[in-house]
């Protein structure tokens, strides 16, 4: 595996990510809970934001894209 360098946000994301529930055996988050994770700590994320971190942990493939059976979008750690 190559190295990857992170930035804090996409650090903090992974984080809550790995902390969400296990779905299709893997901890997954939806993107309104890590928007309210964030709002928990007391740090202002814009949605745009978010979505770069996101398409950037993407990219770097540190995460997956799934669907929950309500339609909402999942994001899952890449293990």
């Amino acid at each position: 595996m190559s190295y990857k360098k992170l930035t804090e946000l996409e650090n903090q994301v992974l984080k809550i990510i790995s902390n969400g529930d296990d779905y299709e055996e893997t901890p997954t988050e939806c993107f309104e809970n890590i928007m309210d994770a964030f709002s928990g700590l007391g740090l202002n994320l814009s949605k745009n934001q978010l979505k770069g971190v996101l398409g950037s942990l993407y990219k770097k493939d540190l995460i997956w894209l799934g669907e929950f059976p309500n339609g909402l979008i999942s994001y899952h750690l890449n293990n």
